[in-house]
C-alpha cells in the first residue's frame, strides 16, 4: 500500500453546519512547518545578537567615556608635573643666589614613632656607591612591619613596604637571580645574589619579571608586588643578607662595625 501525499484537514463546527475540509499536499504542509521554524529561529537569532550587540555598544561608550577622563586626568597631572618643576626651579634658584644649598626631600622625616614609615626610593642611593651593594628601597610604600632580629620577640628578618598591587619592584642592587618562584610562606618570590657576601630576597609578588639565572642591574624591573604566600594585605617583603645573617634594610649595612660583626 503506498503511502498518501495528501492530509486531509477537516474543521467540526459546534452548530450544525455541515464540517469543513481540505485536502493539502504533504510536502506543502512540510514546507510550511519548516518554515514557521525557520522564523522562529530567526527570531531567537535576532534578540541573542541584538542584545549581543547593545551590550558591546554600551561597554564601547562607557570605555569611551572613560578613555576620555583618563586622558583629561592626565592632562591635568601633566599640567601640575610641569608647574611643581618650575615652582621647584624656582626655588633652587632663589636658594642658590641666598647661597643656601638646599635639596628637595622626596618624603617627610617627622612622623611620630608609632606612625607607618615611608620607605626611601631606590633613586636615593649614593651614586658612588658599588652598583653590587644593595642600598635604598625597592619600592614606595610604607613601612608596615619593621626588622626583629632573633633576639625579638617575633623574628622577622626583613621589613614590609606596604604599597598596590602591581607596584614596579626594582632591584636594590645589580647581581644575579638565584631564585624565582613560589615559596610557601612568602609566595612569589625573587632572591638576587649580588656578591660573595650580599643578597636581597623580594617576597609576595604578584608576578616576577625576571627568571633564575637571569642578570640585572641596579634600579631594574624585577617584579611587580602583590598578595602571595602568607600575606593578609599587598605589600613586599624586603630582606638584606651579609654573609646569609639578616640585617635592618633601615640602617646601613657596610659600616665597619656590622661588616665586623657578619665576618666581613
Amino acid at each position: 500500500m503506498s503511502k498518501s501525499k495528501y492530509v486531509t484537514i477537516m474543521v467540526i463546527p459546534d452548530d450544525a453546519h455541515a464540517p469543513k475540509e481540505w485536502k493539502v499536499r504533504l510536502v506543502v504542509l512540510q514546507l510550511i512547518g519548516v518554515g514557521i521554524g525557520l522564523v522562529v529561529l530567526g527570531i531567537v537569532l535576532f534578540f541573542v545578537f541584538y542584545g549581543t550587540m547593545v551590550y558591546r555598544t554600551a561597554m564601547a561608550e562607557r570605555l569611551q567615556t572613560e578613555n576620555e577622563e583618563l586622558r583629561r586626568y592626565k592632562y591635568k597631572v601633566r599640567l601640575l608635573e610641569e608647574n611643581l618643576s618650575q615652582a621647584r626651579e624656582t626655588v633652587r634658584r632663589l636658594t642658590r643666589l641666598a647661597g643656601i644649598d638646599y635639596k628637595f626631600p622626596e618624603y617627610a622625616d617627622s612622623l611620630p614613632v608609632d606612625s607607618p614609615r615611608p620607605s626611601a626610593a631606590i633613586l636615593d642611593r649614593s651614586a658612588d656607591l658599588d652598583p653590587s651593594l644593595p642600598a635604598g628601597m625597592p619600592v614606595r610604600g610604607f613601612i608596615s612591619q619593621g626588622f626583629e632580629g632573633e633576639d625579638g620577640e617575633r623574628y622577622h628578618p626583613g621589613i614590609d613596604i606596604a604599597c598596590a598591587k602591581g607596584t614596579p619592584v626594582l632591584a636594590t642592587g645589580s647581581g644575579e637571580v638565584v631564585f624565582a618562584g613560589d615559596d610557601e610562606e612568602y609566595g612569589r618570590m625573587l632572591i638576587i645574589r649580588h656578591n660573595d657576601s650580599a643578597s636581597t630576597a623580594y617576597g609576595h609578588n604578584d608576578s616576577l619579571l625576571v627568571k633564575q639565572g637571569d642578570q640585572v642591574v641596579v634600579g631594574s624591573r624585577v617584579a611587580l608586588s602583590g598578595n602571595t604566600g602568607k600575606s593578609t594585605a599587598p605589600h613586599l617583603h624586603y630582606e638584606i643578607r651579609i654573609h646569609d645573617k639578616p640585617i635592618d634594610p633601615l640602617e646601613n649595612p657596610y659600616d665597619k662595625e656590622n661588616l665586623q660583626q657578619r665576618g666581613g
